[in-house]
């Protein structure tokens, strides 16, 4: 009984929340060149322009803390444990996901679902600056340099 309730109290939090999109694995890899990464992945939110940047937003998270199947990335992303690199460099990853610090990284956005008005989704391909990415990590102490 007690489970019941704390999953009705969780569940009528989230939905009172409303302005926070789900958190999805709803991607998958479509190329991995030299460089760059093409990834793509369904975002969600009560308009387009919301949907899309979740959905690139989630590109990152799995690229950065899961992994993309069938890639370089797929045990485990370029950081790996998503909490105690949020902990270590809380600003950094504010600024990254809070304040649009990712979109240095996206090479093309291509939106290939239109947008679910029902559903309130989206499909898009994310070309994603890898090189770049980890120079940035490198940089900013979130990764340790290769073979260090």
């Amino acid at each position: 009984m007690k489970n019941i309730l704390k999953l009705i109290l969780v569940t009528f939090m989230l939905t009172a929340c409303g302005a926070t999109a789900p958190t999805t694995a709803e991607v998958k890899s479509s190329v991995q060149k030299i460089g760059t990464i093409t990834i793509i992945a369904k975002g969600y939110g009560k308009k387009e322009a919301i949907a899309v940047a979740h959905s690139k937003e989630q590109a990152f998270i799995n690229l950065l803390f899961r992994g993309i199947p069938n890639t370089s990335y797929s045990n485990g992303g370029m950081v790996g444990n998503e909490t105690d690199a949020r902990n270590k460099k809380p600003a950094y990853f504010k600024d990254f996901f809070e304040d649009n610090g990712l979109d240095r990284f996206v090479i093309k956005t291509r939106q290939i679902e239109l947008f679910s008005k029902k559903g309130k989704s989206v499909k898009c391909e994310i070309t994603i600056n890898t090189k770049s990415l980890r120079n940035n990590l490198t940089q900013n102490g979130v990764i340790r340099e290769f073979g260090l």
